[in-house]
């Protein structure tokens, strides 16, 4: 038992290290190139730090044959996404510097709807799969094409609205050479990405040895493990007063995580991945989107006395509880 968590420990451990020095130098890269910073934080960072969701999941379902493991790893990160805003929402109130819900982005607020909307279609698709309904083109599940068009779709909205959050911040990587930059974010990326394809193993192990749910260990642990880089990223923007950043990072990494099914699906070649997962999943979709709604509202509404994140921190160990404890959710 102690040998799997200690496996558990050094992968996540890795992801961090790794993840923290990947989204520098994505950072770097974008600096270079002259994408904005609101694009960097909704888009090119969520997408950079969702790297360990995606290497878990395409080898959960293609090596590893565990697809639970990665549709519960891509919920569970949702889930622990919002649960870190929530409290990253605490630390900025106890350090006086009032709620970072406080003038919301544009962009922050679509990222939010966005992401609801894609949980809800999830928890939809995968309904409907246990009745039989689920069409596939070339092995490829309709819902998987539909997903990966909405975000899609999504994302070029977002990079139209983006501008009119554009703000301007000092250069921060001009003693790096270029060739140093892209040497380096493809040295951290390969590095992620072998920890996060030997993480549903462990997952695996976690399940055999513990005897708990795939659901639960990969909603809770793997999401844990896997969401490192994107806190590790917000923390960051919130020392530098880039607190839109850190929303947007957050929310942004939601919907870039939902449409990984699509990836998910295309590596899974044992029939119909939302068939394949547990029932619990839908349950896990509906707890991220109830999330993600909270903080829609609280954004667009600008409520800034605290009680959402709350509500957030307190709905998410429910839906922890009622994962582990639900026998048919295993």
């Amino acid at each position: 038992m102690l040998i799997v968590w200690l496996k558990f420990i050094i992968c996540a451990a890795i992801i961090f290290f790794a993840g923290q020095r990947l989204t520098k130098y994505g950072d770097a890269i974008a600096e270079k190139t002259g994408l904005s910073r609101t694009w960097i934080g909704i888009v090119l960072l969520a997408i950079i730090t969702s790297l360990p969701e995606m290497a878990n999941g395409i080898s959960a379902a293609a090596i590893a044959n565990v697809p639970d493991l990665a549709f519960g790893d891509i919920l569970g990160a949702c889930m622990i996404n919002m649960f870190n805003l929530a409290l990253f929402d605490m630390f900025w109130r106890l350090r006086g510097k009032g709620s970072i819900f406080l003038k919301p982005q544009p962009s922050n607020i679509l990222s939010a709807f966005f992401g609801v909307v894609m949980l809800v279609f999830v928890a939809l698709a995968l309904l409907l799969s246990r009745f039989g309904i689920d069409l596939n083109i070339l092995g490829i599940s309709v819902y998987s094409l539909i997903m990966f068009f909405l975000f899609m779709l999504f994302q070029r909205y977002l990079f139209t609205h983006s501008k009119a959050d554009e703000i301007v911040v000092e250069e921060e990587y001009g003693h790096l050479s270029n060739f140093r930059i892209y040497l380096s974010f493809f040295i951290m990326a390969l590095i992620v990405i072998a920890a996060g394809s030997w993480l549903p193993f462990i997952g695996g192990d976690i399940v055999a040895v513990m005897g708990w749910g795939k659901t639960f260990v990969a909603v809770l642990f793997l999401g844990f493990a896997t969401t490192l880089p994107e806190a590790t990223v917000s923390i960051s923007a919130l020392r530098l007063g880039e607190i839109g950043m850190a929303k947007g990072n957050l929310l942004g990494s939601n919907i870039f995580n939902v449409s990984l099914i699509f990836f998910v699906d295309i590596f899974y070649r044992q029939g119909s991945l939302f068939a394949a997962v547990s029932s619990g999943m839908i349950f896990a979709a509906l707890f991220g989107a109830v999330l993600m709604l909270v903080a829609y509202v609280t954004l667009r509404k600008r409520l800034v006395n605290g009680l959402s994140s709350y509500v957030i921190m307190i709905l998410y160990v429910l839906s922890l509880f009622f994962l582990f404890k639900s026998g048919a959710l295993s």
